[in-house]
């Protein structure tokens, strides 16, 4: 049987994406959740984390980009000129280009780490908003603040796709350079919003092994409404009959 952790990121943007998420965990679909620091409801997922405790795996979605403010204000390699996280697009050349600082990414994932150590919320593992913990210098910049924390698992950089693109060489690069002092799940398949039938399309789309799927719940914004719906339309035991089995980062 196939093993798959569905994973909710963005935990913590606004109530709409929190009660969303809550409640697909409260269905059985959602396993594991990463939550986002210094977002309008923040403490709001980190106080239903900790009330949750282990019974679902809660991580970090580590956000570097698209003008957050860094919890470390002052100069350094990861902002603009006002001061924010570069936009996704301009942090992703950024780190490829090599021109962001590993002391600067660490300093970062440490001060948002802590956020959740310091509400009580028991860490699995560690993902990205916009993906950007898969590029080389920020993955092995995180390796050793991961490993003050004692945190094993990461996201790996994505292998399974509905619809195939140049950017996926890219995906390529990354995961060849991935760090291989963390645990990762066997693939990884971000979902695609533009496929709405991607429910109807899983079974065949997963790969033997332990795959992440990661969604994006809500309902305030259509492309969160089109990731999620086919999961609030369904009763999560039903996933058996496809022969997959739900289970969390824990079980890594």
């Amino acid at each position: 049987m196939k093993q798959l952790i569905i994973n909710a990121d963005d935990f913590g943007w606004d109530d709409d994406t929190v009660d969303a998420t809550i409640e697909l965990i409260e269905r059985g679909w959602i396993t594991s959740a990463t939550i986002m620091t210094g977002c309008p409801a923040t403490e709001k997922a980190l106080n239903y984390a900790k009330r949750k405790g282990k019974s679902v795996s809660f991580g970090l979605h580590f956000n570097i980009v698209d003008g957050h403010q860094p919890l470390n204000p002052v100069p350094n390699s990861l902002v603009n000129a006002n001061g924010q996280f570069r936009g996704s697009y301009h942090q992703r050349i950024a780190a490829l280009a090599g021109f962001t600082k590993a002391v600067d990414i660490a300093n970062e994932l440490r001060a948002q780490l802590s956020i959740l150590r310091q509400a009580g919320v028991p860490i699995s593992h560690v993902d990205s908003h916009g993906h950007l913990h898969k590029y080389p210098v920020v993955a092995r910049a995180m390796v050793p603040v991961l490993k003050e924390f004692d945190i094993k698992k990461m996201r790996r950089a994505q292998d399974t796709y509905t619809r195939r693109s140049i950017s996926d060489i890219i995906d390529g690069y990354c995961a060849w350079r991935f760090p291989t002092a963390v645990t990762t799940t066997d693939h990884y398949y971000a979902l695609d919003h533009i496929t709405k039938e991607w429910f109807e399309r899983l079974r065949e789309a997963l790969k033997p092994g332990i795959t992440e799927l990661s969604v994006h719940p809500g309902r305030s914004e259509e492309w969160r409404r089109s990731e999620c719906a086919p999961l609030l339309q369904r009763d999560a035991g039903n996933i058996r009959v496809l022969g997959i089995d739900l289970i969390t980062y824990r079980d890594l």
